[in-house]
Protein backbone atom coordinates (compact mmCIF):
# COMPACT_ATOMS: atom_id res chain seq x y z
CA UNK A 1 0.00 0.00 0.00
CA UNK A 2 3.03 2.19 0.63
CA UNK A 3 4.72 1.41 -2.58
CA UNK A 4 1.46 2.19 -4.29
CA UNK A 5 0.89 5.65 -2.38
CA UNK A 6 4.75 6.48 -2.85
CA UNK A 7 4.69 5.44 -6.84
CA UNK A 8 1.61 7.71 -7.21
CA UNK A 9 3.20 10.78 -5.39
CA UNK A 10 6.65 10.36 -7.45
CA UNK A 11 3.89 9.73 -10.71
CA UNK A 12 2.30 13.22 -9.73
CA UNK A 13 5.93 15.33 -9.15
CA UNK A 14 6.75 13.70 -13.16
CA UNK A 15 3.70 15.10 -14.57
CA UNK A 16 3.38 18.34 -12.14
CA UNK A 17 7.16 19.10 -13.42
CA UNK A 18 6.39 18.52 -17.20
CA UNK A 19 3.31 20.62 -16.72
CA UNK A 20 5.10 23.24 -15.48
CA UNK A 21 7.63 23.02 -18.29
CA UNK A 22 5.13 22.71 -20.91
CA UNK A 23 3.42 26.01 -19.20
CA UNK A 24 6.43 28.10 -18.69
CA UNK A 25 9.06 26.73 -20.14
CA UNK A 26 9.30 29.41 -22.92
CA UNK A 27 9.82 31.91 -19.88
CA UNK A 28 12.71 30.11 -17.90
CA UNK A 29 14.32 29.86 -21.75
CA UNK A 30 13.72 33.57 -22.15
CA UNK A 31 15.16 34.36 -18.68
CA UNK A 32 18.38 32.63 -19.12
CA UNK A 33 18.71 33.45 -22.56
CA UNK A 34 18.73 36.97 -21.10
CA UNK A 35 20.98 36.18 -18.65
CA UNK A 36 23.38 34.08 -21.04
CA UNK A 37 24.10 36.75 -23.09
CA UNK A 38 23.78 39.89 -20.63
CA UNK A 39 27.35 38.15 -19.27
CA UNK A 40 28.83 37.59 -22.56
CA UNK A 41 28.91 40.44 -23.96
CA UNK A 42 28.43 44.28 -21.80
CA UNK A 43 26.67 45.54 -24.49
CA UNK A 44 23.51 43.45 -24.82
CA UNK A 45 21.57 44.79 -21.81
CA UNK A 46 22.29 48.23 -23.43
CA UNK A 47 19.02 51.04 -23.80
CA UNK A 48 20.17 50.67 -27.50
CA UNK A 49 20.36 47.10 -27.93
CA UNK A 50 17.03 46.69 -26.24
CA UNK A 51 15.31 49.36 -28.46
CA UNK A 52 17.08 47.70 -31.65
CA UNK A 53 15.48 44.95 -30.56
CA UNK A 54 12.21 45.76 -30.51
CA UNK A 55 12.75 47.27 -33.63
CA UNK A 56 13.49 44.77 -35.67
CA UNK A 57 10.85 42.61 -33.67
CA UNK A 58 8.52 44.75 -34.64
CA UNK A 59 7.32 44.02 -38.45
CA UNK A 60 7.58 40.52 -37.23
CA UNK A 61 5.36 40.73 -34.21
CA UNK A 62 2.46 42.05 -36.52
CA UNK A 63 2.75 38.95 -38.56
CA UNK A 64 2.76 36.74 -35.50
CA UNK A 65 -0.53 38.54 -34.34
CA UNK A 66 -2.16 37.89 -37.60
CA UNK A 67 -0.81 34.05 -37.81
CA UNK A 68 -2.14 33.74 -34.14
CA UNK A 69 -5.83 34.22 -35.73
CA UNK A 70 -5.37 32.09 -38.30
CA UNK A 71 -3.69 28.89 -36.21
CA UNK A 72 -6.58 29.72 -33.16
CA UNK A 73 -9.02 28.25 -36.10
CA UNK A 74 -6.62 25.21 -36.45
CA UNK A 75 -5.61 26.61 -39.71
CA UNK A 76 -2.24 27.66 -41.28
CA UNK A 77 -0.57 30.09 -43.27
CA UNK A 78 2.66 29.36 -44.96
CA UNK A 79 2.14 31.96 -47.14
CA UNK A 80 3.27 34.91 -44.78
CA UNK A 81 6.51 35.88 -46.21
CA UNK A 82 5.08 35.74 -50.25
CA UNK A 83 2.27 38.04 -48.80
CA UNK A 84 5.15 40.43 -47.36
CA UNK A 85 6.94 40.32 -50.64
CA UNK A 86 4.27 41.05 -53.12
CA UNK A 87 2.40 43.52 -50.54
CA UNK A 88 5.88 45.81 -49.97
CA UNK A 89 7.09 45.42 -54.14
CA UNK A 90 3.73 46.85 -55.00
CA UNK A 91 4.17 49.53 -52.63
CA UNK A 92 7.56 50.36 -53.40
CA UNK A 93 6.49 50.18 -57.25
CA UNK A 94 3.65 52.97 -56.55
CA UNK A 95 6.74 54.82 -54.11
CA UNK A 96 8.64 55.01 -57.71
CA UNK A 97 5.74 56.26 -59.71
CA UNK A 98 5.25 58.76 -57.40
CA UNK A 99 8.47 59.86 -56.87
CA UNK A 100 9.00 59.50 -60.77
CA UNK A 101 6.43 62.69 -60.82
CA UNK A 102 8.20 64.23 -58.86
CA UNK A 103 6.89 63.56 -54.95
CA UNK A 104 9.38 62.39 -52.59
CA UNK A 105 7.33 60.47 -49.95
CA UNK A 106 7.56 63.16 -47.04
CA UNK A 107 4.06 63.84 -45.58
CA UNK A 108 2.14 62.45 -43.52
CA UNK A 109 -0.62 61.48 -46.17
CA UNK A 110 1.65 59.80 -48.28
CA UNK A 111 2.88 57.41 -45.76
CA UNK A 112 -0.81 56.49 -44.75
CA UNK A 113 -1.37 55.83 -48.19
CA UNK A 114 1.98 53.65 -49.27
CA UNK A 115 0.99 51.63 -45.74
CA UNK A 116 -2.98 51.22 -46.91
CA UNK A 117 -1.99 49.86 -50.52
CA UNK A 118 0.18 46.92 -48.80
CA UNK A 119 -2.47 46.19 -46.06
CA UNK A 120 -5.26 46.31 -48.77
CA UNK A 121 -2.31 43.62 -50.87
CA UNK A 122 -2.39 41.47 -48.30
CA UNK A 123 -5.76 41.56 -47.41
CA UNK A 124 -6.79 40.49 -50.82
CA UNK A 125 -4.75 37.95 -50.38
CA UNK A 126 -5.65 36.93 -47.39
CA UNK A 127 -9.24 36.77 -48.66
CA UNK A 128 -8.41 34.79 -51.50
CA UNK A 129 -7.01 32.23 -48.90
CA UNK A 130 -9.89 32.81 -46.84
CA UNK A 131 -12.46 32.32 -49.22
CA UNK A 132 -10.84 28.95 -50.84
CA UNK A 133 -10.66 27.56 -47.42
CA UNK A 134 -13.78 28.67 -46.00
CA UNK A 135 -16.32 28.24 -49.38
CA UNK A 136 -14.74 25.18 -50.64
CA UNK A 137 -13.13 23.09 -47.64
CA UNK A 138 -9.68 23.33 -49.33
CA UNK A 139 -7.20 22.14 -47.12
CA UNK A 140 -5.11 25.66 -45.52
CA UNK A 141 -1.20 23.85 -46.03
CA UNK A 142 -2.27 23.18 -49.58
CA UNK A 143 -4.05 26.72 -50.70
CA UNK A 144 -1.24 29.01 -48.92
CA UNK A 145 1.51 26.55 -50.36
CA UNK A 146 -0.28 27.73 -53.85
CA UNK A 147 -0.38 31.38 -52.73
CA UNK A 148 2.87 31.51 -51.61
CA UNK A 149 4.38 30.58 -55.07
CA UNK A 150 1.52 32.86 -56.86
CA UNK A 151 2.70 35.98 -54.44
CA UNK A 152 6.16 35.38 -55.00
CA UNK A 153 5.99 35.05 -58.85
CA UNK A 154 3.44 37.93 -59.29
CA UNK A 155 5.98 40.21 -56.70
CA UNK A 156 8.99 39.14 -59.24
CA UNK A 157 7.02 39.79 -62.04
CA UNK A 158 5.67 43.07 -61.51
CA UNK A 159 9.08 44.13 -60.53
CA UNK A 160 11.24 42.32 -63.23
CA UNK A 161 12.83 40.75 -60.04
CA UNK A 162 14.72 43.87 -59.77
CA UNK A 163 15.95 45.29 -56.03
CA UNK A 164 14.02 48.43 -55.20
CA UNK A 165 15.52 51.00 -53.12
CA UNK A 166 12.66 53.18 -50.92
CA UNK A 167 15.09 55.13 -48.81
CA UNK A 168 16.39 57.12 -51.41
CA UNK A 169 12.79 57.95 -51.92
CA UNK A 170 11.73 59.28 -48.48
CA UNK A 171 10.29 56.31 -47.19
CA UNK A 172 12.15 55.11 -44.08
CA UNK A 173 11.07 53.76 -40.63
CA UNK A 174 14.14 53.39 -39.21
CA UNK A 175 14.94 57.41 -37.99
CA UNK A 176 11.27 57.72 -37.08
CA UNK A 177 11.12 58.00 -33.48
CA UNK A 178 9.50 59.26 -30.50
CA UNK A 179 11.30 59.95 -27.21
CA UNK A 180 13.94 57.46 -28.13
CA UNK A 181 11.47 54.87 -29.16
CA UNK A 182 11.27 53.74 -33.02
CA UNK A 183 7.82 54.51 -34.64
CA UNK A 184 8.17 51.03 -35.58
CA UNK A 185 7.60 49.72 -31.74
CA UNK A 186 4.62 51.83 -31.50
CA UNK A 187 2.72 50.41 -34.64
CA UNK A 188 3.22 47.12 -33.19
CA UNK A 189 2.12 48.18 -29.40
CA UNK A 190 -1.12 49.48 -31.11
CA UNK A 191 -1.84 46.53 -33.03
CA UNK A 192 -1.21 44.53 -29.96
CA UNK A 193 -3.06 45.93 -27.96
CA UNK A 194 -6.86 46.31 -30.73
CA UNK A 195 -5.87 42.80 -31.53
CA UNK A 196 -5.09 41.36 -28.07
CA UNK A 197 -8.59 42.98 -26.98
CA UNK A 198 -10.49 41.08 -30.01
CA UNK A 199 -9.50 37.72 -29.34
CA UNK A 200 -9.68 37.88 -25.71
CA UNK A 201 -12.81 39.62 -25.56
CA UNK A 202 -15.06 39.94 -28.71
CA UNK A 203 -17.84 37.62 -29.25
CA UNK A 204 -15.38 37.02 -32.53
CA UNK A 205 -12.64 36.03 -30.49
CA UNK A 206 -14.41 33.89 -28.35
CA UNK A 207 -16.40 32.04 -31.33
CA UNK A 208 -12.76 31.16 -32.93
CA UNK A 209 -11.59 29.45 -29.86
CA UNK A 210 -14.57 27.54 -29.53
CA UNK A 211 -14.57 26.17 -33.05
CA UNK A 212 -10.82 26.51 -33.32
CA UNK A 213 -11.03 23.32 -30.59
CA UNK A 214 -14.01 22.10 -33.00
CA UNK A 215 -15.51 23.04 -36.62
CA UNK A 216 -18.36 20.58 -36.25
CA UNK A 217 -19.43 21.58 -32.59
CA UNK A 218 -18.92 24.78 -33.17
CA UNK A 219 -21.13 25.15 -36.28
CA UNK A 220 -23.47 22.34 -34.58
CA UNK A 221 -23.96 25.96 -31.79
CA UNK A 222 -25.11 28.47 -34.59
CA UNK A 223 -21.41 29.71 -34.61
CA UNK A 224 -20.64 30.74 -37.96
CA UNK A 225 -17.68 28.57 -38.55
CA UNK A 226 -16.98 29.84 -42.56
CA UNK A 227 -17.39 33.48 -41.77
CA UNK A 228 -15.26 33.19 -38.79
CA UNK A 229 -12.56 31.56 -40.94
CA UNK A 230 -12.35 34.01 -43.87
CA UNK A 231 -12.05 36.86 -41.41
CA UNK A 232 -9.02 35.19 -39.27
CA UNK A 233 -7.27 34.87 -42.96
CA UNK A 234 -7.99 38.56 -43.69
CA UNK A 235 -6.97 39.64 -40.67
CA UNK A 236 -3.62 37.20 -41.13
CA UNK A 237 -3.17 38.86 -44.73
CA UNK A 238 -3.98 42.26 -43.88
CA UNK A 239 -1.29 42.17 -40.87
CA UNK A 240 1.32 40.69 -43.13
CA UNK A 241 1.32 43.34 -46.17
CA UNK A 242 1.29 45.71 -42.88
CA UNK A 243 4.47 43.95 -41.21
CA UNK A 244 6.08 43.75 -45.20
CA UNK A 245 5.81 47.66 -45.78
CA UNK A 246 7.34 47.82 -42.23
CA UNK A 247 10.01 45.24 -42.79
CA UNK A 248 10.74 47.48 -46.01
CA UNK A 249 10.49 51.01 -44.41
CA UNK A 250 13.24 49.46 -41.74
CA UNK A 251 15.45 47.78 -44.19
CA UNK A 252 15.45 50.34 -47.09
CA UNK A 253 14.80 48.26 -49.79
CA UNK A 254 12.62 45.23 -51.31
CA UNK A 255 15.14 42.55 -52.86
CA UNK A 256 13.47 39.91 -54.76
CA UNK A 257 14.34 37.38 -51.67
CA UNK A 258 12.58 40.00 -49.28
CA UNK A 259 11.10 37.96 -46.31
CA UNK A 260 11.92 34.93 -48.10
CA UNK A 261 11.16 32.37 -45.38
CA UNK A 262 9.61 34.57 -42.62
CA UNK A 263 6.71 32.16 -42.28
CA UNK A 264 8.98 29.89 -40.51
CA UNK A 265 10.00 32.51 -38.17
CA UNK A 266 6.07 33.74 -37.68
CA UNK A 267 4.34 30.73 -37.27
CA UNK A 268 7.05 28.81 -34.62
CA UNK A 269 6.99 32.30 -32.89
CA UNK A 270 3.30 31.83 -32.06
CA UNK A 271 3.62 28.02 -31.30
CA UNK A 272 6.36 28.96 -28.97
CA UNK A 273 4.48 31.96 -27.51
CA UNK A 274 1.54 28.95 -26.75
CA UNK A 275 -0.75 29.70 -29.77
CA UNK A 276 -1.49 26.08 -30.49
CA UNK A 277 -1.50 24.06 -33.98
CA UNK A 278 -4.08 22.05 -33.32
CA UNK A 279 -6.04 25.35 -32.56
CA UNK A 280 -8.33 27.07 -29.72
CA UNK A 281 -5.42 27.54 -27.59
CA UNK A 282 -3.33 30.40 -27.31
CA UNK A 283 -3.41 34.06 -26.27
CA UNK A 284 -1.44 36.75 -28.39
CA UNK A 285 -0.11 39.24 -25.21
CA UNK A 286 2.12 37.69 -23.52
CA UNK A 287 2.06 34.50 -25.20
CA UNK A 288 3.33 35.33 -29.24
CA UNK A 289 4.78 38.08 -28.38
CA UNK A 290 7.18 36.37 -25.90
CA UNK A 291 7.69 33.73 -28.94
CA UNK A 292 9.08 36.05 -31.51
CA UNK A 293 11.02 38.20 -28.77
CA UNK A 294 12.44 35.04 -28.01
CA UNK A 295 13.67 33.60 -31.32
CA UNK A 296 15.65 37.44 -31.55
CA UNK A 297 16.67 37.45 -28.34
CA UNK A 298 18.91 34.43 -29.25
CA UNK A 299 19.79 35.75 -32.81
CA UNK A 300 20.69 39.25 -31.06
CA UNK A 301 22.97 37.72 -28.92
CA UNK A 302 24.81 35.33 -31.31
CA UNK A 303 25.51 38.22 -33.28
CA UNK A 304 26.98 40.08 -30.77
CA UNK A 305 28.76 37.16 -29.64
CA UNK A 306 30.19 36.97 -33.40
CA UNK A 307 29.10 33.40 -34.01
CA UNK A 308 29.23 31.82 -36.87
CA UNK A 309 26.11 33.03 -39.28
CA UNK A 310 25.32 29.16 -39.74
CA UNK A 311 24.52 28.69 -36.29
CA UNK A 312 21.43 30.43 -37.01
CA UNK A 313 19.80 28.53 -39.40
CA UNK A 314 20.76 25.29 -36.34
CA UNK A 315 19.27 27.28 -33.75
CA UNK A 316 16.05 28.20 -35.63
CA UNK A 317 15.41 24.58 -36.40
CA UNK A 318 15.82 23.49 -32.56
CA UNK A 319 13.31 26.08 -32.00
CA UNK A 320 10.99 24.96 -34.24
CA UNK A 321 11.46 21.24 -32.81
CA UNK A 322 11.04 22.81 -29.54
CA UNK A 323 7.55 24.30 -30.25
CA UNK A 324 5.98 21.56 -32.30
CA UNK A 325 6.99 19.35 -29.79
CA UNK A 326 5.86 21.43 -26.61
CA UNK A 327 2.65 22.16 -28.29
CA UNK A 328 1.99 18.21 -28.86
CA UNK A 329 2.26 17.51 -25.09
CA UNK A 330 -0.20 20.57 -24.47
CA UNK A 331 -2.54 19.43 -26.76
CA UNK A 332 -6.09 19.33 -25.42
CA UNK A 333 -4.25 19.69 -22.23
CA UNK A 334 -2.57 16.48 -21.18
CA UNK A 335 1.20 15.81 -21.25
CA UNK A 336 0.86 12.92 -23.33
Amino acid sequence: MAKNTERHSSTAVRKSSLEFIVKYGVYSIFLVMFVVFSFSNKNFLTIRNIMLLLEQSAPIMIGVIGMAFVMMDGGIDISAGSNMYLSAATAALLMKKMTESGNMIDTLGEYLLVVAVATLVGLLIGLFNGAMISRFHIVPFIVTLITTSLARGIGMYITDVKLIIINTMGFKFNDKSFLGVSLLVYIALIMIVIFHLVMRYSAYGCQLKAQGNNHDAAAKLGINTRRNTLIAYIICGALCGLAGIMSAGEGGSVPSSFADGNEFIIIPAAVLGGISLFGGKGTIFPGAIIGILLINTIVNGLTMMAANPYVYTIVRGVIIFIAVMVDSMNYKGEIR
